[in-house]
């Protein structure tokens, strides 16, 4: 009896165990919920979509997109960032509201380093300087040139103060030494049109631009990342034209609220891995004119966005920047 009871208990046991395992790999076993902070339809979200696509097919899992826009993603991140650390929240950032806004904003209700955790980044986007269609330089060294031997004539638009349009403009200004003036405008449609009338000299904008750039309608003098962009191979680095160290990135990438389980952290990431290894969706982002970016963990994503914030919080100082 004794013995028979000893074995129920072993088999009982084992049960339990294996039970446990297989409650563990279920993961996930309820829908997800991936927040974008900005409207259907935009970059960031065409960024979620394609990812979150790629996983439920090739998973099953089930991933729902919550599209909570606002304020340049401050809203939907503030409400990610307060959520339920359990493992099925979790949100897309990008520099404006993750590296940005802690130093360029007044009040912010959320701490990017404190209260999220980063997972992966989704793609990475260079910006791009552009220049009004008749300007007379046609590079970066002939652009700082003439900046130089006409002090205060020049002007830069971007899509809006704090911006990552403005701030790359900020920064190029502050390397090479140049006297210009920004001119803010309320978002990238109105400054690409003034710019292409004439009524500013250059600008740092998105790659929404490549339309007019192959129109003729601006001209292209450089990309902003630290090597040459493999969708604009043929054109260097604002580096390469003697800004020596400059880079800007756009990126959107995932984060986590802090407190969220490693296991379930770990999970979307091997999925986004496993998803960058995917040709077709390469070539769906290079499509948007987006790339894959470097190979990068958690840990070397956090190191990323630490080293992103860090940067335009010493910029944001030197400005003496405060927004509402």
């Amino acid at each position: 009896m004794k013995t028979y009871l000893f074995a129920a208990t072993i088999c009982l046991a084992v049960m339990g165990a294996t039970s446990g395992q297989s409650a563990a790999a279920a993961y996930p076993d309820r829908p997800i919920t991936m927040t974008v902070p900005f409207p259907a339809g935009g970059g960031v979200d065409v960024v979620g979509r394609l990812y979150t696509n790629e996983i439920t097919q090739r998973t099953g899992a089930v991933i729902v997109i919550d599209n909570k826009a606002g304020s340049g993603g401050i809203i939907g991140v503030g409400a990610a960032a307060r959520a339920k650390p359990d493992g099925y929240q979790f949100v897309m950032g990008s520099p404006g509201n993750i590296s940005i806004a802690p130093s360029a904003y007044k009040s912010l209700s959320y701490n990017p380093a404190k209260d999220l955790t980063p997972v992966a980044m989704g793609v990475q986007i260079p910006l791009l300087l552009v220049t009004r269609p008749d300007a007379p330089f046609g590079s970066v060294p002939e652009l700082v040139r003439y900046g130089k031997e006409h002090p205060g004539k020049l002007s830069y638009a971007s899509g809006g103060t704090g911006t990552s349009q403005h701030l790359s403009g900020a920064m190029f200004v502050q390397m090479s030494g140049l006297d210009a003036q920004h001119i803010p405008y309320k978002g990238t449609s109105p400054a690409l049109t003034d710019l292409m009338g004439g009524r500013v000299d250059f600008a740092f904008l998105d790659t929404s631009a490549v339309s007019n750039i192959k129109a003729g309608k601006i001209k292209l003098l450089a990309v902003t990342s630290a090597k040459r962009s493999a969708l604009f191979p043929d054109t260097p680095t604002v580096a390469e034209g003697g800004v020596a160290g400059y880079e800007a990135l756009n990126w959107y990438g995932f984060f986590a609220p802090a407190g969220t389980p490693a296991e379930s952290v770990n999970w979307l990431y091997q999925q986004i891995k496993t998803a960058q290894g995917d040709q077709g969706l390469a070539e769906k982002f290079k499509a948007q004119t987006m790339e894959i970016p470097p190979a990068m963990d958690p840990a070397g994503f956090a190191k990323f966005v630490a080293a992103d914030t860090a940067k335009w919080k010493q910029l944001i100082k030197s400005l003496g920047l405060k927004l509402d």
